[in-house]
Order: structure tokens, then C-alpha cells, then sequence
């Protein structure tokens, strides 16, 4: 069960077409939050070496038996899941034990392939925490609870610190790659904002992590402007560096 594509960014391949599950599908009484508690409900978790964030679209390849039947049920319930990351064990094979914060997750897209296996796309909806281990036989199943953020007023020049940061970042990750192409326009919720940038940051999951636990947006905004001010210098003396190396330092950023 790996996600595939560049920082879960969906990559054309000859011959994929994914079918959209039917949004009329009625839902089962599993999985929906529990009678009197709006912000609780039971998950199957999916845990993996990728962090998901709200908002985000992330592609999986689904080949494990116990998985092929959760996603298969989620489907045929129109049902969620959550992706959370491995704290410790593996995807593959034994259990694995999860950070306590994850992201609910919805399939709006998929691919059968030949054995069962299939390719699923997913969009990130909510974080959550994990309350308590209901089940781990065939998968994980949890009770969670569903967290608000905390948004603060003003802050407009942290907002647009990291826009400005963040679209530089991008240039250079796209200069270096040769690979370029039209960005997506940033959202302009400062929440949604600092969950596309952390998304997209080529940065280690454990750091991901802890921006996807920080429910304060202006604190989330902090951190990852600290990041892009640290990851933009290092790209651009690698630019730099690899200019001179090809071109003789006749070229110069724009």
C-alpha cells in the first residue's frame, strides 16, 4: 500500500483511467459518529509512511488482502477512512503502530487491477485523534475524535510571507528537476494555505507530522515560513551551484 507520485502529486500513467464511485451510495451505520457525539466517530485507519493533510489528494496502490476489503467496504458504503503515519512497524505485512493524529480520508476515484489489487485516490478531509483501538483484526479500527483548529485574526503579512516563500520554493524544486509546469493557485484561507504548503514541502515525515498536530493556523503558519526560509537558501546555492557547473556562472537567477 504505497502512495505513488512526487509528494503525492498524481503522475499520468499510459493506460490508467480511474472511475468515479458513485457520491449516491448510501452509507451503513459503521464508521459515523456514535448517537450524541457529533466530533466522535469509528475509523479503519490505514496507516502509511506519508502524512496526509486536510485537503490534500493522495494516490495509493492497495494489494494487501486486509486492505483490499477495507477499501472495498468503504466503497461500497460510500465511507471514510483515515490515513495516519506509522510511528513504528511497517506497511506491509505485521501491524503497525500509529501516531495518535491522522486525516479522514474519502475515495472519490478508482482503478481495478488484475487480482484484486487497485489504485484508489482519496482527499483529505478532517484531522483526528485516535481515542481508542477498537479492533485490529483484519485492520485497525478506532474510535476518534474529530479536532477543530484554532484560527486567529489578522497576520496577513505572515500570510503572505509564506505565498511569497512558498511560490520560490516551487521555482527552484521545478528549476533544478527541469520539469516545470503551470502552478495551482494557493488557496486563500490562511488554514487551507498552510495545509497545501505542508503538503507539498519535500520535507521528512515526522516534520509533516507535527505541522498536521499544530491546530493553532497562525503557529502552522510560523513553522513553515522557518521552514521555506531555511529550504529556499539551500536550493538556491544548489541552483547556483550547479549553474556554474554547467554554464561557467554565465547564467543568474531571475
Amino acid at each position: 500500500m504505497t502512495p505513488w507520485g512526487p509528494w503525492g502529486f498524481i503522475t499520468s500513467r499510459p493506460g490508467t483511467t480511474f472511475t468515479s464511485w458513485p457520491a449516491t451510495w448510501p452509507r451503513a451505520a459503521s464508521y459515523w459518529p456514535f448517537p450524541g457525539r457529533s466530533n466522535a466517530m469509528e475509523l479503519p485507519l490505514f496507516p502509511l509512511n506519508t502524512v496526509l493533510f486536510p485537503g490534500a489528494i493522495i494516490p495509493i496502490h492497495v494489494f494487501e488482502h486486509r486492505y483490499r476489503l477495507m477499501v472495498g467496504r468503504c466503497l461500497e458504503e460510500n465511507g471514510s477512512f483515515g490515513v495516519t503515519l506509522i510511528k513504528a512497524g511497517r506497511e506491509v505485512g505485521g501491524p503497525a503502530i500509529p501516531y495518535q493524529v491522522g486525516t479522514t480520508a474519502r475515495i472519490y476515484k478508482f482503478q481495478p487491477l488484475e487480482d484484486g489489487r487497485m489504485n484508489i485516490l482519496a482527499r483529505g478531509e478532517k484531522r483526528f485523534r485516535i481515542q481508542d483501538i477498537r479492533s485490529y483484526d483484519p485492520y485497525l479500527v478506532a474510535e476518534v475524535e474529530l479536532l477543530e483548529e484554532e484560527e486567529e485574526d489578522g497576520a496577513p503579512e505572515l500570510v503572505e510571507a509564506v505565498e511569497a516563500l512558498f511560490q520560490r520554493y516551487v521555482y527552484l524544486i521545478q528549476a533544478m528537476s527541469g520539469q516545470w509546469s503551470r502552478p495551482r493557485p494557493l488557496p486563500s484561507n490562511p488554514s487551507a494555505l498552510a495545509d497545501a504548503v505542508a503538503h507539498q514541502l519535500a520535507i521528512e515525515a515526522r516534520r509533516k507530522q507535527v505541522l498536521l498536530e499544530t491546530l493553532l493556523v497562525k503557529r502552522r503558519l510560523e513553522m513553515e515560513r522557518e521552514l521555506l526560509q531555511e529550504l529556499v537558501p539551500a536550493l538556491e546555492r544548489q541552483f547556483r551551484a550547479r549553474i556554474r557547473q554547467r554554464w561557467g556562472g554565465f547564467w543568474a537567477l531571475n
